[in-house]
């Protein structure tokens, strides 16, 4: 029983994925490397930004993309998605302590 609740309480394993960034934009979204998201940060904040990116997304496929389709770069941490679940879950916890007896929550 001890095992059960240990594993239960311990801290998930790291991800594998690490920090990344997220592109995303008409096209759908491609996940980047810090490295290559502040290569993107950099092309997108110049006076005139190219017509195209190029860039290696975290599988290292090359993309390449219009910038006038870029909608916006998102940073995804290791730590900020684990909060993103957190907070889920405690919005879906709070959802269900809310909902009438009648009411289905699945």
């Amino acid at each position: 029983m001890t095992n059960r609740l240990a594993a239960l309480l311990e801290e998930p394993p790291a991800s594998p994925l690490g920090d990344y960034w997220v592109l995303r934009g008409a096209f759908g979204w491609v996940l980047l490397s810090p490295a290559a998201a502040v290569e993107v940060e950099r092309q997108l904040a110049r006076r005139w930004p190219p017509r195209w990116l190029t860039v290696r997304d975290l599988v290292g496929s090359r993309v390449r993309v219009r910038t006038a389709l870029v909608h916006c770069l998102l940073e995804a941490t290791v730590a900020q998605r684990a909060e993103e679940r957190r907070l889920e879950r405690a919005r879906q916890a709070e959802e269900r302590g809310d909902a009438r007896p009648w009411e289905d929550t699945t």
